[in-house]
């Protein structure tokens, strides 16, 4: 019985051993997530497609409503950006020359997807969204690159308020837009519903996070410091 007593007691032992040790490797995988995603805008993805599209989009809209269309090809490469991501900026920094090389190319459709995921991110919440909006206002005045240049190189830290909205109208003066037409649309928060709209549906299309790219459908990896020869490489495969 003495023998058997102990065999149990070893069994139970060997158990709480495993168990801790699954615990301990569940929390080491979620600590390597998330130091994965530091830097990348994260949303829960919906299945539900907006019912309604806003009535008042950019000029520049895609068909769908969904995006701004930089240039028109048969190749299309989409970009999903949060003006409150750090890795959006170093995406876009790294692969700004290489859009206006596929832009002027004439067979590649580049199109922004200015998106709001981060906007509980900021103090009091809603940067992401008055960042895109002004944005938005900035391709009215046929700027929209220039001005998420600035925007970016002026990047606020997360859990801060953002730009002001004086700020933001002063960073279109920093883009070469003059004229009182952008102030008038910053202030009155024009596309507010559009980049709300535009967040919706990338969201119902899987688009989980930020920056995302994708050529033709097909998501694309660019965080990396070969991010310029991976869109290159994925164009060039696309174009067949």
């Amino acid at each position: 019985m003495q023998a058997t007593d102990a065999m149990v007691r070893e069994m139970v032992r060997k158990r709480h051993r495993r168990r801790r040790t699954l615990l301990m490797s569940l929390l080491a995988a979620v600590v390597v997530v998330g130091a994965a995603l530091v830097g990348v805008g994260l949303v829960r993805a919906s299945n539900t497609m907006p019912d309604k599209v806003p009535g008042t989009v950019p000029a520049q809209a895609t068909d769908d409503k969904a995006g701004l269309l930089a240039s028109r090809g048969k190749v299309r490469v989409d970009l999903y950006l949060d003006y409150l991501c750090p890795e959006c900026r170093n995406t876009e920094k790294a692969l700004a020359g290489e859009l206006k090389t596929l832009q002027a190319s004439g067979d590649v459709s580049v199109v922004y997807h200015p998106v709001t995921f981060l906007d509980n991110r900021s103090s009091p919440a809603g940067y992401s969204t008055r960042a895109a909006s002004a944005a938005a206002c900035a391709v009215e005045q046929g700027r929209f690159e220039e001005y998420t240049a600035v925007l970016f190189d002026r990047q606020p830290a997360e859990r801060g308020p953002g730009l002001s909205e004086a700020q933001l109208i002063a960073a279109g003066q920093d883009a070469g837009i003059t004229g009182a037409a952008f102030e008038e649309c910053v202030r009155a928060g024009t596309y507010t519903p559009w980049v709300r709209y535009v967040s919706d549906v990338a969201a119902s299309r899987k688009v989980a996070l930020t920056p995302t790219v994708t050529v033709n459908g097909k998501r694309v990896e660019v965080t990396g410091a070969d991010a310029v020869a991976t869109l290159t490489r994925a164009v060039t495969e696309a174009r067949g």
